[in-house]
C-alpha cells in the first residue's frame, strides 16, 4: 500500500481553496490506505488459520506533517483479555478449533445431543467437568477418536502435537471436520509519528518446516513523544511476545531502522529459539527487555540488554545450544565495547517444573562470536570420559568480557547441572574435544584470568553419583587432557601442553553398594579418592602432590619460575591410588 503524500494546507494567498482541495484529495487517499490495511488485517490475521499459509502485511506511507496514530481494532467477540493502552502496541488473540458437523454422515446426532454439545462448546472449550459428557456424545455418534478429541479440546485449540493422537482424515470421513479460527483485539497509540516516509512490514512464512516471523520498520526523522516503547502480542500461533525499549531520544528527530526474524524449532527434544536482527535506533538506548513464551512447546525465552549501542547486527540461537554472533559498527563502540551487559535465559517446562538455562555477560565486545554446544562425536571403542561434553568456542575484539553460564540438566537434555564463571575472557578461548577423544583448552594472550566450573548431580556409574565436581583455575592458557585405563580399570590422567596457571579441583562422590549387593538396601556413603600428581618437564620430574577428593597445584612450576618470556611446557600424570582410596572410603563409611 502506497501514498503519494499527505500535506496539510497553509491557506496562504497563493494557495487558498485549491490547497484545501488537494488536501482533501490526499486525505481520501490516506484513508483508502488505512482502510485497505485494516481490511487485509481482518482477512489474513482474523480469519481461518491455514496450514503453513504464508502471510504478509505492509504499510508504506509518506506524509508532509507529523501526526498521531490511535488504533482500536477487534475481530470476534470471544477474546476474554483486553489489551492495555500503552505507548506502542498491545494485542490479545484467541485461537480456537471449531468442530464442524456434517449431519448427512451423523444420523445418530440428534437435536437434543446437538443442543447439549452446543452448550458445552459455547466457550469453545471442553473442560474437565464437561469431558465425560462430551465423550459420551462422541461415542454415541460413532466417532472412533472420541476420547482423544475430548481431551484435545480442553484448552479450545488442537495443536499439531495433539493432532497426532488421532486420525483427522478418518474423523472427517465420520462426519466431523476441524477448523482453526482466530479472534483478536488490537490497540495501538503512537503519537508524534514523523513527517516523511514510514515503512512497516509484518511477514509470516514457513522455512524448512519452521514458522518464521519477520518485522521490518523504517521511519525518517522520528522524534518520539516518550522515551519508552512497548509491544505486547499474546496468543498468536500459541506464542506470547513482550518487548520493552527504554532510552528513545525525545529531544530531536532521528532516522530509525529495524529488521528482525524470529523462529522456534519445536521438532527437537529441546526446542530452539532463533533471532536474526539488525537495527539502527539513531541513539544509544538505555535498555531492551524481550520475553517470548511458546505455550505449545512449553518454553520461555527472555533477553535483557543494558546500555545498547546505536546500531547492531546480531543473531542468536538459544536452546540445548547457545550461538551468539554480534557486530557493532566501529563508530558506535565505546572503547571497543558494545553493550554494558546482557542476560539470556530459556526455561523448559518438564515434569511439572520449569528448568532454566541462563547466560550473563558483562562488558560485551564490539564484535563477538560465541558458541557452546554438546560434541556429537561418539565412539564406544575410545575413552568415553569426554564424549558428549559441552564445547565452547569464543572469539572477540576485547579481552575483558565476563561470562556466567548456568544450566540445569533437564533444560539442555544433559546429565547433571552445570555452572561456569569466567573473568576477563581473552580474545580467543576454545574448549573442545580432540581427534583422539581427549579434551583441549586453548586461549590467546595471557589466558583466562579466573574461571570456575561446577557440575552437580551427575550419575557416573551404576550405584555411583558425583554429587559435586568443582574446578577453579587462574591464568589458564592451555592444556590437553587424556584419560587412560590403567591396571584394574583405574583411570590414568595425563595433562600435556601446560605453560602456566594454577588449578584447584575437588569432588564429592556418593556410593550405593546396594546397587550390586541388595543386602545393603538403600545405604549409601561418601566415597574418597586419593589422587597422586606427578609433574614432569621433559623427562625430568619437577614436582609432586597428593590430595583426597581434590588437588591444588601450580600447573607449571618451572614455567612460573621462568616467566612469560621463556615458556616451558609441562606434563602432569595423575593416578588414583586404589589402596589408599579404599582405606579412606572405608573410614568414611564407618566414621562418616
Amino acid at each position: 500500500m502506497d501514498s503519494d503524500g499527505l500535506a496539510l494546507p497553509t491557506f496562504g494567498e497563493e494557495e487558498g481553496i485549491e490547497a484545501l482541495s488537494f488536501f482533501l484529495g490526499d486525505l481520501v487517499d490516506f484513508g483508502t490506505i488505512v482502510n485497505d490495511f485494516v481490511h487485509a488485517l481482518s482477512v489474513d490475521v482474523g480469519g481461518t488459520i491455514g496450514d503453513d499459509e504464508d502471510m504478509s502485511l505492509g504499510l508504506d506511507v509518506f506524509t508532509g506533517e507529523a501526526f498521531n496514530l490511535t488504533i482500536d481494532l477487534q475481530k470476534g467477540s470471544n477474546v476474554e483479555a483486553q489489551p492495555a493502552w500503552m505507548h506502542g502496541m498491545g494485542m490479545e488473540a484467541l485461537e480456537q478449533t471449531r468442530l464442524e458437523a456434517n449431519l448427512s454422515r451423523l444420523p445418530t446426532f440428534t437435536l437434543s445431543s446437538r443442543d447439549t454439545m452446543a452448550g458445552i462448546l459455547a466457550d469453545g472449550r471442553i473442560d474437565a467437568q464437561e469431558r465425560a459428557q462430551a465423550q459420551s456424545i462422541f461415542e454415541a455418534i460413532n466417532l472412533t477418536a472420541a476420547e482423544p478429541l475430548a481431551v484435545a479440546m480442553e484448552d479450545g485449540r488442537i495443536s499439531a502435537k495433539e493432532l497426532q493422537t488421532f486420525n483427522a482424515s478418518l474423523l472427517e470421513a465420520e462426519g466431523v471436520s476441524l477448523q482453526d479460527r482466530r479472534s483478536w483485539h488490537l490497540r495501538a497509540w503512537l503519537p508524534s509519528l514523523p513527517a516523511g516516509t514510514i515503512e512497516l512490514l509484518y511477514d509470516f512464512r514457513t522455512i524448512a518446516g519452521v514458522p518464521t516471523y519477520e518485522i521490518d520498520l523504517k521511519m525518517s526523522q522520528w522524534q518520539p513523544l516518550y522515551p519508552q516503547l512497548t509491544i505486547i502480542a499474546n496468543g498468536l500461533e500459541g506464542q506470547d511476545v513482550e518487548l520493552y525499549i527504554d532510552g528513545l531520544d525525545t529531544s530531536q528527530p532521528r532516522n530509525v531502522e529495524l529488521n528482525a526474524l524470529f523462529s522456534t524449532q519445536e521438532n527437537l527434544t529441546v526446542p530452539r529459539f532463533s533471532v536474526d536482527m539488525y537495527y539502527d535506533a539513531g541513539v544509544r538506548l538505555e535498555s531492551a527487555h524481550a520475553i517470548f513464551i511458546d505455550n505449545e512447546a512449553l518454553t520461555r525465552v527472555e533477553a535483557l540488554v543494558v546500555g545498547i549501542p546505536r546500531s547492531t547486527d546480531v543473531s542468536a540461537v538459544i536452546g540445548d545450544i547457545l550461538v551468539l554472533d554480534l557486530v557493532v559498527p566501529e563508530p558506535h563502540r565505546i572503547n571497543g565495547h558494545s553493550a554494558d551487559s546482557l542476560m539470556l535465559k530459556q526455561l523448559r517446562y518438564l515434569n511439572g517444573f520449569w528448568w532454566p538455562s541462563t547466560a550473563f555477560m558483562r562488558d560485551l565486545p564490539g564484535e563477538m562470536h560465541l558458541a557452546t554446544e554438546p560434541d556429537s562425536r561418539f565412539d564406544i571403542r575410545q575413552q568415553t570420559a569426554f564424549q558428549g561434553m559441552r564445547t565452547l568456542d569464543y572469539s572477540s575484539n576485547t579481552d575483558d568480557m565476563d561470562l556466567y553460564l548456568e544450566a540445569s540438566g533437564r533444560a539442555i537434555d544433559a546429565k547433571g547441572d552445570v555452572l561456569m564463571l569466567a573473568e576477563d575472557l581473552p580474545t580467543r578461548f576454545v574448549l573442545a574435544l580432540t581427534d583422539d577423544f581427549g579434551m583441549r583448552v586453548d586461549s590467546s594472550g595471557v589466558g583466562v584470568k579466573r574461571v570456575y566450573v561446577r557440575q552437580t548431580d551427575v550419575p557416573a556409574a551404576p550405584g555411583v553419583t558425583m554429587e559435586r565436581v568443582e574446578v577453579v583455575g587462574q591464568n589458564l592458557k592451555g592444556a590437553t587432557i587424556h584419560i587412560y585405563a590403567g591396571p584394574g580399570q583405574y583411570p590414568l590422567i595425563v595433562i600435556d601442553d601446560i605453560t602456566d596457571g594454577r588449578l584447584v579441583a575437588s569432588a564429592q562422590v556418593f556410593i550405593e553398594p546396594g546397587y550390586e549387593l541388595p543386602l545393603f538396601g538403600d545405604f549409601k556413603f561418601e566415597g574418597r579418592g586419593v589422587l597422586l600428581d606427578a609433574q614432569f618437564t621433559g623427562i625430568l620430574p619437577t614436582a609432586s602432590s597428593m590430595g583426597v577428593n581434590g588437588i591444588v597445584t601450580d600447573l607449571s612450576l618451572i614455567g612460573t619460575l621462568m616467566g612469560d618470556d621463556n615458556p616451558v611446557e609441562t606434563r602432569h600424570v595423575l593416578v588414583v591410588d586404589p589402596i589408599s582410596s579404599a582405606i579412606a572410603s572405608g573410614l568414611a563409611m564407618i566414621f562418616g
